[in-house]
């Protein structure tokens, strides 16, 4: 009887110390490590869902004071090599348009040469004329236009348009294609933007592009409108570096 109650004991202490044992060991067990996601996916995605441009954002996307003097009802064809060569204004006013050049919807054909999404939402396209010339185009976020914008209907077909073709990253991508494309004159600060005019002109925004159709070279224009010197506000701020 006492040698069957020992081994009863026995048995319930190597039971105890086994259980304890296991208890301990999950408690320790280290967790398996989860899996990343794409960094440069989610970086961009972050950009085009928290930050929009600044510096004239509301001439960039046409809720500034002069944003009614736009006509949208007429399109000027013209080409890089006339607009850059259109005299670059002394001053670049943060709420006001240099007239007639940042009131005029542009047209002109020429290589899309690479793109990227910028920090800004934008997405920053190259042109070129096949003659070393090139100049920049951007088209903005829509939900970074402000639903009172006369240009929110072009910027977001524009984006469609770009989004059917290309996925753009924040890395700069090649391109190298013929494009049409539709825009409103823009006057940029220089701050060694790549691609940038040398007069800092540029389509901004593009309310059109379309792609493979037309290419280099272009026609010459009629007329490209030349900036005139009329009394502006002065911009608050510092342009950028």
């Amino acid at each position: 009887m006492k040698r069957w109650i020992l081994q009863a004991f026995v048995l319930l202490f190597l039971l105890a110390f086994a259980g304890g044992s296991a208890s301990s060991a999950a408690m320790v067990r280290p967790q398996q490590p989860q899996l990343q996601s794409d960094r440069s996916a989610a970086a961009d995605q972050e950009a085009l869902n928290g930050s929009c441009g600044v510096e004239r954002w509301s001439v960039k996307t046409g809720v500034d004071a002069d944003a009614g003097l736009i006509n949208l009802q007429s399109t000027t064809q013209t080409t890089i090599t006339s607009l850059i060569s259109l005299p670059a204004p002394g001053i670049l006013p943060a709420n006001n348009r240099v007239q007639p050049t940042e009131t005029t919807v542009f047209q002109l054909q020429a290589t899309l040469t690479e793109y990227k999404l910028e920090s800004d939402s934008d997405y920053h396209l190259i042109l070129s004329d096949g003659s070393g010339n090139t100049m920049i185009s951007e088209i903005p976020s829509p939900a970074c236009v402000a639903s009172s914008s006369l240009l929110l209907p072009g910027i977001q077909n524009a984006r469609s348009e770009f989004d059917a073709q290309y996925i753009s990253s924040s890395s700069f991508q090649i391109a190298n294609v013929p494009v049409t494309i539709t825009g409103v004159g823009f006057f940029d600060f220089l701050h060694g933007q790549t691609g940038v005019a040398p007069n800092g002109i540029e389509l901004h925004a593009v309310l059109d592009i379309q792609f493979g159709a037309g290419g280099t070279p272009t026609p010459t224009p009629t007329g490209t409108p030349i900036p005139t010197d009329t009394p502006i506000l002065t911009p608050t701020g510092t342009p950028p570096i």
